[in-house]
């Protein structure tokens, strides 16, 4: 205000106006004047004076700005003021102040009405949250206010749209709430956590599963996943059974993986191309007849047992057969523990895939890693390779060892890492350990848990091929669903089998086509 129209006495009375709605409102009925002899400064103080010739109190408007005249003496008010419960900001002329206000280095929103903001403020241009002081936060990320979350970037602004957090990815609505749950974003259908993050991979909805891509796009056709093929319908749901595409059959097991092999399907026998996935027609194949429907027919005229046969002695053996009645193969896992092993025997007794510890922490090597890799390759066997997962050494020195010992190897199946104890930082060790692995190897790598022990694990591993301990002799498609993998490349199913050429009790395993590298 100009200082000289405070001395100036006026002759024409000015309509004095209220404080809208907003919060501000006259003290008195004696503040809604119609005329003063204007502002009078006293003792170093301003008054400002009615036509009685008595002081006005309260909340008055003798020009384009409000002003606080104190209760007790109508004292002209500055700087802070609590009035109902609200907080204005008088500056040093006493005008009450609006919009961005910076004090004492913190910055204040003052509404149109004067009030100062708190919590989540739009200033017209952004949304910024304030604290309860009403400062600006110079904090950054999340927060929670009335059970809604939002996100604060530099500068105290809220956060509106996609964002990315921790390699998560968010919507936050246009009031820069988080949403969770089923939304329509710009015409597309998203799915998100109870914590806000997009959900990604494999979602089951109304009893069907659907598979999201890395950005939450519904995925449809084919797609391979830790070298296992899903085929997913023009309306995304997982396709499962029998499948007809462009004049070709293709079979799907219950968990949705295409079938690969020979398969039983209602008491026929059909044989899946193991590159395709398309059912043989009219063909021969291991010595058997395929018919024009796809079944085999007659018996093999090699001298070989039915690729779906399987041992019946009722016990933990290993099957006879290359693989079973689905198209997987079975296996052993080994280390120094099984002692000599007679790896003719063993491949005689129809296992086709050995497992073999390499690593153990940061500098322990299976003393049987060399002649056990020896022996099996000699006798044609499959090999591959794991490493167990400690918490008393870097992962990153655990995965270059690793590494280190299984370089100069023929890693026919995809190398694993063992994981059984959570007495540290499991997941944080584990994409550690796995990132470092993939950066010295270029190697694809899975996981091996039990099932009880998912339940330490998070989706972060989800994408990662898992081979999973249970020992209740469930079939591998059919295993319990969990929170992290939708699907399996292995199963152990007995930790007590028996094979012969090993003088032990033996791990006891099933694999799928996708356990090869």
């Amino acid at each position: 205000m100009n200082i000289k129209k405070k001395l100036a006495v006026l002759s024409v009375l000015t309509m004095f106006s209220l404080v809208p709605a907003l919060g501000v409102q006259a003290a008195t009925a004696d503040a809604n004047i119609t005329s003063t002899i204007g502002w009078k400064s006293e003792n170093g103080a301003w008054y400002y004076y009615k036509p009685d010739n008595t002081k006005a109190v309260g909340w008055i408007k003798p020009d384009n700005n409000w002003y606080y005249l104190k209760e007790d003496d109508g004292k002209m008010a500055t700087g802070w003021i609590k009035d109902n419960g609200i907080w204005y900001y008088l500056d040093t002329s006493g005008a009450m102040v609006t919009g961005w206000k910076l004090l004492n280095g913190d910055w204040y929103f003052l509404t149109g009405s004067g009030a100062m903001a708190t919590g989540i403020q739009n200033d017209g241009s952004n949304l910024y949250y304030l604290k309860d002081s009403g400062a600006l936060t110079t904090t950054t990320g999340w927060i929670k206010l009335n059970n809604k979350w939002y996100y604060i970037n530099n500068g105290g602004k809220v956060a509106t749209g996609w964002i990315t957090d921790n390699n998560k990815k968010y919507y936050l609505k246009n009031d820069g709430s988080m949403v969770t749950g089923s939304n329509t974003i710009d015409g597309k259908t998203y799915t998100f956590n109870d914590s806000g993050d997009l959900k990604t991979g494999w979602i089951q909805s109304n009893n069907n599963w659907y598979y999201f891509d890395s950005n939450g796009n519904k995925v449809t056709g084919w797609v391979t996943l830790s070298g296992v093929k899903y085929y997913l319908k023009d309306d995304g749901t997982m396709a499962t059974g029998w499948l007809s595409l462009d004049g070709s059959k293709y079979y799907l097991h219950t968990d949705g993986s295409m079938a690969i092999g020979w398969v039983t399907v209602d008491g026929s026998d059909y044989y899946l191309d193991t590159t395709t996935g398309k059912m043989l027609t009219n063909t021969t194949k291991d010595g058997y007849k395929i018919g024009a429907d796809g079944k085999r027919t007659g018996t093999s005229s090699l001298n070989t047992a039915p690729p779906s046969s399987t041992n019946n002695s009722g016990g933990n053996t290993s099957s006879g057969s290359t693989s079973n009645s689905s198209g997987q193969y079975y296996g052993i896992d080994i280390s120094n523990y099984d002692g000599t092993i007679d790896f003719n025997a063993v491949k005689s007794s129809g296992v086709q895939l050995v497992y073999i510890k390499a690593t153990e922490g940061t500098t322990f090597i299976d003393p049987y890693l060399q002649v056990n890799y020896s022996g099996a390759s000699a006798a044609g066997l499959k090999t591959g390779f794991y490493h167990f997962l400690v918490g008393t050494s870097a992962p990153e020195t655990q995965a270059d060892n690793f590494y280190n010992n299984i370089k100069d190897k023929r890693n026919d199946l995809k190398p694993m890492l063992d994981i059984e104890t959570s007495d540290f930082d499991v997941m944080d060790y584990t994409l550690r350990f796995i990132a470092e692995f993939k950066k010295v190897s270029n190697m694809n790598i899975g996981i091996y848990t039990y099932s009880s022990f998912i339940s330490n694990l998070d989706g972060r591993l989800s994408t990662y091929p898992l081979w999973e301990a249970n020992y209740n002799n469930t079939p591998l498609q059919n295993l319990p669903t969990n929170s992290v993998w939708f699907s399996r490349v292995g199963h152990q199913y007995s930790d007590t089998g028996y094979v012969t050429g090993i003088g032990t009790d033996v791990d006891l395993d099933e694999f799928t086509g996708g356990i090869f590298s």
